[in-house]
């Protein structure tokens, strides 16, 4: 009786491995994978951030009213007394970020009447100085009038941002929260073409630091 002999094809065939996914293959797909996964928390993070900044900000703003309403029920002298006395507020940077004339303002100081409106102003001014105080400025007065840290050539003060309605950014930035030019270029997004300075600050040849009018202007 002959042996049979199994065709060589059968035997290749019984005999075939299951090969498995190459390690380089299942690397590279778990580098993607983790690579898009921290992308999307990376999202989810700036997205909670995003909302914890604005929910912060509303706070702000709720606490700046409630705060401006208490101090409305003074009357505008005692306000001006608060803001040019104890803070040590120029009659000319009350005016100013009150909306009014000095001459409106003297004649508040001496007894005449302000609307309701400006009677509010005032005591938002009184209560956003408190703010600043709170936020570790110790005289935010003279603050305000600081120009911001930016980078050489430009300037702008804090009083310029309030008087343009800025007051929460401007709190921000004296609370370390976000740093000034970040906020700028939200507010105020062509600050760097508006807001040059004229003068730039140099060391002079014996040392000193000293200021001059830029080269191309």
């Amino acid at each position: 009786m002959q042996n049979k002999t199994t065709p060589a094809s059968t035997t290749e065939a019984s005999t075939v491995r299951e090969y498995g996914i190459p390690d380089s293959i299942t690397h590279s797909a778990a580098v993607d994978s983790r690579r898009l996964l921290a992308g999307f928390l990376r999202s989810e993070v700036a997205l909670v951030s995003g909302d914890i900044v604005d929910l912060h900000n509303e706070a702000t703003e709720h606490d700046l009213r409630a705060r401006a309403a208490i101090k409305a029920k003074r009357g505008v002298a005692s306000l001006l007394r608060e803001l040019a006395v104890e803070r040590g507020m120029a009659w000319a940077d009350i005016a100013k970020l009150a909306g009014v004339s000095v001459s409106a303002v003297r004649k508040w100081r001496t007894g005449g009447d302000a609307s309701a409106e400006k009677r509010h102003t005032l005591a938002r001014l009184a209560a956003f100085l408190d703010l600043l105080t709170e936020s570790a400025v110790e005289d935010p007065v003279q603050w305000l009038e600081v120009p911001l840290a930016l980078p050489d050539g430009y300037s702008i003060r804090p009083m310029e941002l309030y008087a343009d309605g800025h007051l929460i950014p401007i709190l921000e930035i004296a609370g370390l929260r976000r740093e000034p030019s970040s906020v700028l270029d939200e507010i105020l997004p062509d600050w760097r073409k508006t807001h040059r300075s004229s003068y730039e600050v140099f060391t002079a040849s014996d040392g000193s630091l000293a200021f001059r009018e830029h080269e191309d202007r």
